[in-house]
């Protein structure tokens, strides 16, 4: 009889019968330590994990459908081209000659390459995106996926109640502004996710006493303060003193040594940023291109050729005031949310974290009474009725957070009220909503007709563009350049003489010039009316330049100025007829006789630059106050050893596209 003993499990065949390995006890295990703790969430997780899913899918269609060409903020394109440059393996796009005639959006040269106004946390993310998935929709969907997320497990710690936690961050996942800006490649959704990443580092490491928590709530505040410094100090500020001075009681320098061990590095990254980017490790590249880009109150600038602003106290509360009326449309639940959180405070239904949290919201208010961005976005611009008051997002987590403690409160005191009013107030999001995808939908068709009209004409092309700044990126992200300059189509800003040096970078390509209407797309009611012409280089002794133009029915007076060698000359234009003009332009200057005689003559500041500026300017019958139609350059270089003139003089129309006042100068050669 055998008496040999069985054998045990481990000496079994670590291969089944048909060849593939075998899943052992270790993988049997792996099993059950999932098993056990999908079984331990709770069912308010489970609801959370739900909206961080639809969150998730929803940025990326609406990225992918609503904001095909970015959206009417132009910072959009700059931190595109800034993740490509990262996902490129280069620091800083490279400048080529004529470097500022490719200059994107409020970019400076230096040392043979653009530095961008911001620093590249956010830009690090999309090219991670980039370089794993080529897009940038896996970092959207891990950001507003993460809003969510974090919002939930900040609400445990903060409220002590699962089921308040999981309502706050439905009530994030659904406001209006959350859902637009997840499909944005802007740095308010992310660095919010920065900071409650702080607030739950912070809070649960005291909790826990734990080192990891707090070394993540260093490298968070550290991120978070290399995007956006002044809100990170306003916001997190609060909490960060009450940790120092009660929550730790007693571990002071304990927190304070493993918080710092994780600021170390985003410190020393972005002083070595900083040191690349502008020569001091202690000077970000925000303000190097326009130093009166600052806080506080004066003039204020955001360009060097920018009107100067004077921003004072009462500019300051205008903007803030505009931007919290639009906060109470574009929080989930609106004024009813505002209203909730007031009530939660006044019960004392909040913790002492809970309250410094608040009271950073609060500061952030205040504060943002001296930063003139506000007040550039909501005045100025204007573009806060369309993509939300977004300087304002770190109060939307306050809202939502005190807000769903006193709705769950509510609920259980009077059910049947609580659901009338959040039956209002879902109501009122998905209104606002649907009229805000509305809006930025007919952005996004102007565009995408612009941009239909460029890709017709077949081949490599040179596309010239004359803007006001003098920015690529701007007034839409359709002109823009990727970091190597090699796409298809290349765009460049309108310099006068340099767009000689352009074209002739260039012989392969056809040069182009595209005329946007003054204000296109700035909002719904500006012209989107855009043209396209192509070039050509006439060089002779003296070229004519004739020149058309129309104003509106109902003016009661137009002008056309012409500047150009060290002189400006407004000529009056009868409103009711066409103007037909000509120039002459020689290596002597621009004679203007063939506009008419006895124009206002003005001296200018004289450049090396012969090149000429057209303005049409005409007065409107109804309110009396001149206005600036339509503007356009003409360059200009003089051949001093063959006594000759070299223009560039549109040929011909090849598209035009667009609704609203047109361009309205045509110029041609002969």
């Amino acid at each position: 009889m055998d008496q040999r003993p069985e054998p045990s499990d481990r000496h079994l065949s670590d291969r089944r019968s048909d060849g593939r390995p075998a899943r052992g006890p270790g993988w049997r295990y792996s099993r059950a330590v999932l098993r056990s703790r999908l079984a331990a969430v709770s069912r308010p997780g489970w609801t959370v994990a739900v909206a961080a899913l639809l969150s998730a899918v929803a940025a990326v269609l609406i990225n992918q459908h609503l904001f095909p060409y970015l959206s009417i903020n132009n910072d959009e394109a700059l931190y595109r081209l800034q993740a490509q440059t990262l996902a490129g393996g280069d620091l800083f796009p490279s400048a080529p000659p004529s470097a500022e005639s490719y200059a994107p959006w409020l970019a400076t040269v230096v040392d043979g390459h653009y530095v961008l106004k911001y620093t590249p946390v956010i830009a690090g993310l999309l090219a991670l995106s980039l370089v794993i998935t080529g897009g940038t929709a896996a970092a959207l969907a891990f950001v507003a996926a993460a809003a969510v997320g974090v919002t939930y497990l900040v609400g445990i710690e903060l409220l002590n109640d699962r089921r308040a936690a999981a309502v706050a961050a439905w009530l994030l996942a659904l406001s209006p502004l959350t859902v637009l800006h997840s499909a944005m490649l802007l740095p308010y959704l992310p660095v919010l996710v920065l900071s409650e990443c702080v607030v739950l580092g912070l809070l649960r490491g005291l909790r826990t006493r734990h080192r990891p928590p707090l070394i993540g709530a260093g490298l968070a505040l550290g991120l978070a303060a290399a995007v956006r410094p002044y809100d990170t100090v306003l916001v997190l500020g609060p909490l960060v003193l009450w940790v120092v001075c009660r929550g730790a009681r007693g571990r002071r320098w304990w927190v304070l040594r493993w918080v710092g061990t994780g600021l170390v590095a985003p410190v020393a990254l972005l002083l070595g940023y900083n040191a690349a980017a502008t020569g001091n490790p202690f000077q970000l590249p925000f303000a190097l291109l326009e130093p009166d880009d600052k806080l506080g109150f004066g003039v204020r600038r955001l360009f060097p050729t920018d009107t100067a602003h004077r921003f004072g106290v009462a500019e300051g509360i205008a903007a803030i005031g505009d931007h919290l009326w639009l906060l109470g449309a574009w929080a989930c639940g609106g004024v009813l949310l505002a209203v909730l959180s007031a009530a939660t405070v006044a019960r004392r239904r909040l913790s002492a974290p809970a309250l410094a949290v608040g009271a950073g919201a609060l500061l952030l208010i205040v504060g943002y009474v001296g930063f003139w961005g506000a007040w550039n976005a909501a005045d100025l611009w204007g573009g806060t009725r369309y993509i939300g008051p977004f300087y304002l997002m770190p109060v939307l987590v306050t809202l939502v957070l005190f807000g769903a403690r006193g709705l769950v409160d509510m609920a259980s005191a009077w059910p049947r009220i609580t659901g009338l009013a959040a039956g209002a107030g879902l109501a009122l999001s998905a209104f606002v909503l649907v009229v805000a995808l509305q809006d930025n939908m007919t952005f996004t068709r102007r565009d995408r007709d612009l941009s239909n009209m460029i890709a017709t004409q077949a081949g490599p092309m040179l596309v010239i563009v004359p803007v006001d700044p003098a920015f690529l990126m701007h007034p839409t992200s359709v002109v823009s350049n990727s970091p190597t300059l090699d796409d298809r189509v290349l765009y460049a800003v309108s310099r006068g003489q340099a767009d000689f040096d352009v074209v002739a970078d260039h012989p392969d390509r056809p040069a182009y010039l595209l005329r946007l209407a003054i204000g296109y797309n700035r909002t719904l009611a500006s012209s989107s009316a855009a043209q396209l012409e192509r070039l050509r280089v006439v060089h002779s002794a003296s070229v004519d330049v004739g020149i058309t133009a129309s104003v509106p029915a109902g003016a009661r007076a137009a002008r056309i100025e012409v500047t150009g060698g060290g002189r400006r000359s407004s000529f009056p234009v009868n409103p009711d007829q066409p103007l037909v003009g000509r120039l002459t332009i020689s290596p002597d200057g621009v004679d203007t006789t063939g506009l008419g005689f006895r124009p206002k003559v003005s001296d200018v500041l004289a450049t090396k630059d012969r090149s000429v500026t057209l303005r049409l300017f005409y007065t409107p019958s109804a309110d009396g106050r001149e206005r600036l139609l339509d503007w356009t350059d003409l360059p200009v270089r003089v051949d001093s050893r063959q006594a000759a003139v070299r223009v560039l003089v549109p040929d011909s129309q090849v598209g035009a596209v667009g609704s609203g006042v047109t361009p309205t100068i045509r110029l041609s050669a002969g």
